[in-house]
């Protein structure tokens, strides 16, 4: 596909039961067999003792960031990526990741 970078798109196992508790609380019927189906292309990765170190100090940048927010941002950096949020207060902190806002 012309103008279109080749992107590589990650989620932690943390970020997928946030996806999944969210999406089976607005929709009862979707089963998390459904929802994984429709992951395609997207890499699923465990949550371990290095990305659980990396997700406490971002607490410490601010309180404002849940545990999902900073297990987002731990892959990031472990991955040496970016993340998309549409929370626009990660784009104001000082973080060590880069941080593109999906809702300007």
């Amino acid at each position: 596909m012309e103008g279109v970078a080749n992107v590589r798109v990650a989620l932690s196992w943390v970020n997928w039961c946030e996806v999944l508790t969210r999406t089976q609380r607005d929709n009862p019927e979707a089963t998390a067999e459904e929802l994984t189906s429709a992951l395609a292309g997207v890499e699923l990765v465990p949550f371990g003792p290095a990305a659980a170190q990396l997700a406490a100090g971002y607490a410490q940048v601010t309180r404002a960031l849940s545990l999902g927010d900073r297990a987002c941002l731990a892959l990031a950096k472990m991955m040496d990526g970016s993340v998309w949020t549409a929370d626009r207060v990660w784009a104001q902190l000082e973080l060590d990741v880069p941080v593109t806002l999906i809702r300007p």
